[in-house]
């Protein structure tokens, strides 16, 4: 790993006692035994640093990591793939500390801890001695290091992006081993450095229109050159730029000699965070007294595998089998309401003097809210937040259930044939707090289906679409906190054409006591 860019560390607060030692204990491991994997160390714990934000839980992960790979040398692929193969371990270890933390589980460990209460909390075996206080000087020195993370220019990038260009540039992983540690096909990989080049540029234009001084209201936003560029301040810059001839004749002289924007790679020189050795080892010490150490879970490539992967598969699997259920009651719908209507009794076991289900003709359902189409409910996500792949950000968890059933199941089924007419078939499954509704378009025509619904406090992810024959398609209907009645509540959404309704009973917004 090249460490030209590495600063020596100061010898008053060094990495030893960047760590709460004192010069007596770092004077005694000042010389640890060399390490396996010596040449990847300081990069592997920079990625640490950079994800976990605390340098206590950084080394620790950085111990786990070299303590897995001592122990299962054979899955490493091939010895091209080591360096990758070592940051897809740091990978699984930082996101099992965070995961962790979220879920508050004994041992968790804080992602976006500050310095002061980093030594707070600890891990069963993560031991620190009674005189470990770290002093001023320490801390300074921690924030020092964590400032050198610092990239200003990434500040538009989305998290994937910025984990993406944070291997590819500063730890100089070509798209293969990307990939690899991603977790994506290569061509995936590239897609998403491509993109993360694109806006890294863009922030270098607005910067360097920044740097000219010749707007007034780039002063302002920039509070007459006092700089801190943040998320919110870069999509600032980047608006005025394009909005304002001034900054945008000079963001084009700044860039007329570089190449199309996202065609070449990035050149930037990103330093890295000298790993604090003597730590390390006393840290993979503890791993082997302490509790059994977690081990991940390989793929066939000998990679460790996502650990929110796993989750988001349990997930689906309990999900397909609430699935299966829905589908067998949809099926079984147009049996049913010919029964209740021979008995005289109401449809599908609602009660007497219930509301029917919702038809195409209904006029009372406003397909709208305040002129606006039901929409997908917004959260902006943070780094390597856990998520459930096919479900949307911000989806609430179990604690905000909700039941779902299909009421109407729509007209019976049409034969199938080269003439016959487009028909949609839906099903419906609960997933915590949101709906999941699969409709599946049959017949020999397509079908331009649209949902409609009489809660203003729902929100889809699609209102409307075309589906070929053959075709389905998965919807994910939320509720908006901010709009939920107090209580429990019932909705209903309809699903044309065929007039299919699926009943939604949620628990409410608590009362206030």
């Amino acid at each position: 790993m090249d460490r030209s860019n590495q600063e020596s560390p100061d010898p008053r607060t060094g990495a030893q006692q960047a760590h709460g030692r004192t010069p007596r204990e770092g004077a005694a491991a000042e010389q640890p035994p060399p390490f396996r994997h010596e040449p990847y160390l300081d990069g592997l714990f920079t990625y640490c640093l950079s994800v976990l934000c605390d340098h206590d839980t950084a080394t620790d992960a950085l111990a786990e990591v070299l303590a897995v790979a001592e122990r299962h040398p054979g899955r490493c692929p091939d010895e091209g793939y080591r360096r990758a193969w070592l940051y897809a371990l740091a990978r699984w270890a930082c996101v099992r500390r965070m995961t962790e933390q979220r879920r508050g589980r004994p041992g968790a460990h804080s992602a976006r801890r500050t310095p002061e209460h980093a030594g707070a909390e600890r891990a069963p075996g993560a031991h620190r001695s009674q005189g470990s206080h770290r002093s001023p000087d320490v801390y300074a020195y921690q924030r020092t290091e964590l400032a050198r993370l610092a990239w200003p220019e990434a500040a538009g990038t989305t998290p994937e992006q910025r984990e993406a260009l944070e291997l590819a540039v500063r730890h100089r992983l070509g798209v293969p081993e990307l990939a690899a540690v991603l977790g994506t096909p290569p061509a995936t990989a590239r897609e998403l450095l491509a993109g993360a080049a694109c806006e890294v540029e863009r922030t270098r234009a607005a910067l360097a229109a920044v740097e000219t001084g010749g707007c007034p209201s780039v002063s302002r936003l920039t509070d007459e050159g006092q700089l801190l560029l943040s998320t919110a301040l870069r999509a600032e810059l980047v608006r005025h730029v394009d909005n304002c001839p001034r900054c945008r004749r000079a963001a084009e002289r700044a860039g007329a000699a570089a190449p199309w924007p996202g065609s070449c790679g990035i050149d930037a020189a990103l330093p890295l965070v000298q790993a604090p050795r003597a730590a390390v080892h006393a840290a993979m010490q503890r791993t082997g007294r302490g509790r059994r150490p977690a081990v991940p879970r390989f793929n066939r490539t000998g990679f460790p595998t996502d650990p929110r992967d796993r989750a988001a598969r349990r997930d689906r699997l309990r999900a397909r089998a609430v699935t299966t259920t829905v589908v067998a009651t949809v099926v079984a719908a147009p049996l049913l309401a010919l029964w209740a209507a021979y008995r005289g009794a109401p449809d599908t076991g609602e009660p007497a003097g219930a509301e029917s289900g919702i038809s195409a003709s209904d006029s009372d359902i406003p397909p709208h809210r305040d002129g606006r189409p039901m929409r997908a409910y917004e959260n902006a996500g943070a780094g390597l937040a856990a998520r459930t792949p096919g479900f949307p950000a911000g989806t609430p968890g179990p604690g905000r259930d909700v039941s779902v059933q299909v009421i109407s199941a729509g007209p019976s089924a049409a034969p199938d044939g080269p003439g016959a007419p487009g028909r949609l078939t839906v099903a419906a499954a609960p997933y915590g707090g949101t709906t999941v509704l699969t409709l599946t378009a049959s017949g020999g025509a397509p079908v331009d289906w649209q949902l409609r619904s009489d809660a203003p406090w729902l929100r889809a992810s699609r209102t409307a679409g075309t589906l070929a024959p053959g075709e389905s398609v998965t919807l994910h209907v939320t509720v908006d906190p901010g709009t939920e009645p107090a209580g429990p509540w019932p909705a209903r959404v309809a699903v044309d054409p065929g007039g299919a309704v699926v009943a939604i009973r949620g628990r409410g917004r608590p009362t206030p006591t």
